[in-house]
Parts: structure tokens; sequence; C-alpha cells
């Protein structure tokens, strides 16, 4: 079993790498958005930098006073810009729910469809998602109540113990148990929006149901197909870390956005590779007869063969 989940992985890397153009669309909208959610903050960082003494703490190093007193300032360039951040955060999760039918049925398939196509999928897939998104924050608030519960508990902690390791152990413990839970949740759904796109399944409920019963039978083989990419992202992105903080200068200021933004690929291509290994794992192990594709075919159409004319004869007389 350990190797067909590692076979599922393998098979789903494979189809990262085959479709691979899904990857970098989804990589362009985020540094577009990025982008765009950043202006802000550069407009208001320009004049107070772009002929200042003080930027050469932020040029040629990072200078964590000189960042206190610009950010210490009335009308300081630092403050954050919640609004912009979040209406473009939002944006992008939305998007990407309307693009979640198209890359799994291209994974769940394993076919090329054309840009019309993959819209099309997206399109019909995108309500049944959003159904999905609702039960999933409705499972959540349970979550949310352990974090405050945590809360709670840490200070009552803190407050009775001399020494301050027992509150931080415990929240380390509750951190760790609410990981496990989310992750937990997010198989789950995951293998529901696999189950409504490869079985065409309308009611989520039933898909829910479904997934919760895949998922409880198959517990530690699609636990770990999910951690697997997880454990290798963690491992590339903190190597990146480490060469960004360790080895980079900090003058090298071109050298480290591309640094940043392959750690933003990195991560991308993770959540794609756990969808496109959940979705060979469902197909090599519960097999169904797919549907027939949600878009409408070109009609065929055959050429009519034309009659030849006969020859002329011309009358007789």
């Amino acid at each position: 079993m350990d190797r067909a989940n590692y076979g599922s992985s393998v098979s789903g890397a494979g189809l990262v790498w085959k479709w691979q153009r899904l990857l970098w669309w989804i990589f362009a909208i985020n540094l577009i958005f990025a982008f765009l959610a950043t202006q802000g903050m550069v407009d208001r960082l320009s004049p107070a930098l772009d002929h200042s003494k003080a930027s050469q703490y932020f040029v040629k190093g990072f200078d964590v006073s000189q960042v206190a007193a610009l950010a210490g300032q009335p009308d300081s360039p630092l403050q954050f810009q919640g609004p912009t951040v979040i209406h473009f955060s939002v944006v992008f999760m939305i998007l990407m729910l309307f693009f979640t039918g198209g890359i799994l049925a291209t994974y769940v398939r394993d076919e090329r469809p054309a840009t019309g196509i993959f819209f099309e999928s997206c399109g019909y897939y995108f309500w049944r998602f959003v159904r999905l998104l609702l039960y999933m924050l409705l499972v959540f608030l349970p979550i949310g109540g352990l974090g405050a519960l945590t809360g709670v508990m840490y200070n009552r902690i803190d407050e009775r113990s001399i020494s301050p390791f027992p509150a931080v152990h415990f929240v380390e413990a509750a951190a760790l148990v609410i990981l496990f839970l989310m992750i937990m949740i997010r198989i789950w759904f995951d293998m529901a929006q696999v189950i409504a796109v490869a079985e065409d399944e309308k009611r989520m409920h039933k898909a829910l149901r479904l997934g919760f019963g895949l998922f409880f039978r198959n517990f530690f083989a699609l636990l770990w197909i999910y951690l697997r990419a997880s454990i290798v992202a963690c491992l590339v992105v903190g190597l990146c870390l480490y060469l960004w903080m360790m080895k980079l200068n900090p003058a090298s200021t071109v050298t480290a956005f591309f640094l940043s933004q392959f750690m933003v690929l990195v991560w991308i291509a993770t959540r794609l590779w756990q969808r496109a290994s959940e979705a060979v794992w469902y197909r090599r192990h519960a097999p169904v007869v797919l549907p027939e594709p949600v878009w409408t075919p070109p009609p065929v159409i055959a050429p009519i063969a034309m009659a030849e004319p006969e020859p002329y004869v011309p009358p007789t007389t």
C-alpha cells in the first residue's frame, strides 16, 4: 500500500509537470495581485526614502532601529494597508476557488482541455465548491473555539505557574493538535471536491459523506500523501530562507526578489501536487465510470459525398 501511495505522489508530480501551464498561470496572477497590493506602500516609501540617507540602512542591510524610527513618524509610510491587501487576497481566493474545478477536471481525466473547455469546467463546478466552502467554514468554527480556549488556558496557567515554560509548552501542544485537526479537515474537503468532479456529484452533503468515509477508511494513506508534499515544500523553502538570511548579500535585491518568488512558486506547486496526487489516488483506489465531459464537444461534420454528374449525351436528331 505504501508503494502504491508513493506511486500516486510520483504520478501527481508528473501531472503537475505535464500540465505546468496551470502552475505558471496561477503564479502570474498571484504576482500581479501582489504588485497591485503593495503599490500603496511603495508610493508612500518612495518620497520618504528616495532622497534620504536613511535608505542605505535598508539597501546595504537591515537596521531594526531605523525601521522603528520610520514607523514612529506621524505619517509613517510603513502603515499597514489592511483594506487593500485584504481586498486582493479575497479576490485571489475567489479566483482560485473558481479555477479549482478546471484544475481537478484536468487532473482527474488527465486530458488537455482547450481554454474554453477549461473555463467552462470551472464555471460548471464553481457553485458546488462555494457550497463546500460554506460547509468548511461551519466545520472550522469549533477549531476557532479551541484556539480561543487555548488562549484562555494559557493566561490561567501563566498566572498560576512560577515558570513561564508550562504555559508555553501547553500552547505548543495545543497548536500541534489544532494543526492536525485542520489538516484532516482539509483532506476531507479535498476528497469531497475530487468526488464532486470525478462522479459529477451535485449534492455536496453526499460528496462530504462519501469523502469522510473514504478518508476514514484510508486515513494514513491520504494523510501521508498530503504530508509528503508538505514536508518536501518545507525543506525547500527552509533551504531558501537559509540562503537568503545567511549567504545572500544584503545589497543583492534582484537575487532576493527571484528567491522569494521561487519560494512562492514552490508553495503553489506543492498545493497542485497535493490535488493531483489525490486525484490519481482516487482513480486507482476508487475506480468509477467517469461521466461525460461537462463541456459540449464541437460537432463532427462528416463530409457529404457528392454525386458525380452524368456525362452529357447530345440529343439525337
